[in-house]
């Protein structure tokens, strides 16, 4: 059967979308051509659409995922440059699909939503919303409201850098403005950002201080030019895209067995162990250099750059590479645990997101005048990361575990919105004002997760943004996408409580 359309009055619901990243582009594209609703409006942070993609603009900043596969399933990129793509192409990518959809119209840029109340009465959400640009402050009612902010939004700076008096700045917050050259920089972090941004401006710098909390595990990449040739025959020949695109997803599937702990899957573990040490033992030639920068952990529990560049860019004579802690920070300079100081002219922060911090205390107040901070705690309680029982008609884009560690995060967000458009249809089809999912449903699900987690390296010893305070696992799904994707191909009804229209109810045209 196809999926209803519009209530049996001719109306649809008003749906608010927060975030106009890939999450909220998806949400809005898949209303429009799988719902013909248009009766939609997106609430974005920032000047401009792109979320992590137009905030992050620091030198080196690219997707770890191949650029194939990192794009709409349905809007697929024929142009890209490299294997792996930049920041900038990525930008541009989502740019075009935008205007393709006419999203931008659709968007209230520089907008921000400062509160979201259930009101039982309406059976609608009423946003509390402040405009960046002039101030204005509003309100909006709306039937349905779907958050795509994605977890990588708020940046992690540590208190103790407030007393550095030089100019200092996150990876998400480059400063663009600063000339790097002929200066003494620190860099502070050793994830993915860092991987990226040491080799981009190593060579740019007088001296590169490079503070490493814990080593990660490194492998290498390849990331060739997209030539003519193979753009012509991804565009022209009829299939070749769509085999390279689906061996691209299978081999990524694959490498979930890197993250099991299981027996079964302890060659696909060690050889990829034995890749990355044969990477870093060829690449650092350095003894002491080499112990620094190898990881104390297992391989998988935080998560694994790729980078070909990283360790030259570290063996470099201009770089010092820091184990120590750094235990105090006054005026430019740095001092560490081992007694060492040093004295910098900035700071590039690449400290990572609060990725824990899912909801703001206060901003969702849901069913029953619950604060849904207060009522998840450091355990998000969800059904699939999607829906939660205190939030009715509130649907979650990479909400808490259904974020990736070996495959693309667009499958994901698709699947996420393709679930969120049945349960809508679901809604217009039987008449509903209003859809929550059951507290059971949510509870087996947390459940199955936690003890599905025993089984995966993420939940092994070490620290990473993937844990909450208790060491449980709260941002990972914990099985492959196309486990994902099965288990939420049909909307299921029996997981949901449900509240009818009543015959007085508002029309939203």
């Amino acid at each position: 059967m196809g999926l209803t359309k519009t209530y049996k009055d001719g109306t649809t619901p008003t749906v608010c979308i927060i975030g106009a990243g890939f999450s909220g582009m998806c949400a809005a594209i898949r209303l429009q051509t799988q719902l013909n609703l248009k009766t939609y409006t997106i609430f974005e942070l920032e000047p401009e659409l792109g979320g992590t993609w137009w905030s992050n603009t620091y030198p080196g900043c690219a997707c770890d995922v191949q650029s194939i596969i990192y794009q709409f399933s349905f809007e697929p990129n024929y142009e890209w440059t490299k294997t792996f793509a930049g920041q900038q192409e990525i930008w541009e990518y989502q740019r075009r699909v935008a205007k393709k959809y006419n999203i931008y119209e659709k968007i209230r840029f520089s907008t921000e939503i400062t509160r979201i109340e259930w009101y039982e009465s309406l059976q609608q959400w009423v946003l509390d919303w402040i405009s960046r640009l002039t101030g204005e402050t509003g309100q909006m009612q709306a039937d349905v409201v779907i958050s795509g902010t994605g977890p990588l939004r708020l940046p992690q700076i540590p208190k103790q850098f407030d007393n550095f008096e030089g100019p200092k700045w996150h990876t998400s917050q480059w400063n663009h403005d600063f000339d790097l050259a002929n200066k003494r920089i620190a860099v502070i972090g050793s994830g993915t950002s860092a991987i990226q941004v040491v080799p981009a401006i190593v060579d740019k710098v007088k001296k590169l201080e490079f503070y490493q909390r814990s080593a990660t595990w490194v492998i290498p990449r390849d990331n060739p030019k997209i030539t003519a040739f193979w753009k012509f025959l991804f565009k022209y020949v009829p299939f070749v895209h769509f085999i390279f695109f689906k061996l691209a997803y299978w081999n990524r599937e694959a490498t979930l067995r890197i993250f099991s702990t299981k027996w079964r899957d302890v060659f696909s573990r060690r050889f990829t162990m034995f890749v990355a040490w044969a990477h870093r033992y060829w690449q650092v030639r350095d003894n002491q250099l080499r112990k620094k920068l190898t990881p104390d952990y297992a391989l998988g529990c935080r998560r694994v750059a790729v980078s070909s560049d990283y360790y030259p860019a570290l063996s470099k004579k201009n770089v010092n590479v820091h184990t120590a802690a750094i235990v105090d920070v006054k005026g430019k300079t740095l001092t560490l645990n081992d007694g060492s100081k040093q004295e910098v002219d900035a700071l590039v922060l690449a400290t990572g997101f609060r990725v824990q911090d899912f909801v703001a205390e206060g901003f969702v107040i849901g069913k029953n005048k619950c604060d849904l901070s207060k009522a998840w705690g450091q355990a998000p309680k969800t059904y699939y990361g999607i829906a939660t029982a205190e939030a009715p008609n509130m649907f979650f884009i990479l909400g808490p575990n259904s974020v990736l560690g070996h495959n693309s995060v667009l499958f994901m967000i698709e699947t996420a919105c393709d679930y969120a458009v049945m349960a809508i249809s679901h809604m217009m089809e039987k008449n509903l004002s209003s859809i929550q999912v059951t507290p059971k449903a949510s509870k087996d699900f947390g459940d199955e997760v936690k003890e599905k987690m025993k089984g995966m390296v993420w939940s092994t010893k070490c620290t990473s943004w993937y844990k909450n305070e208790q060491d449980e696992i709260t941002a990972l799904w914990w099985s492959s996408c196309t486990h994902y994707w099965w288990r939420l191909r049909k909307f299921r009804p029996q997981h949901f409580s449900v509240v009818p229209r009543s015959k007085s109810a508002a029309v939203h045209m």
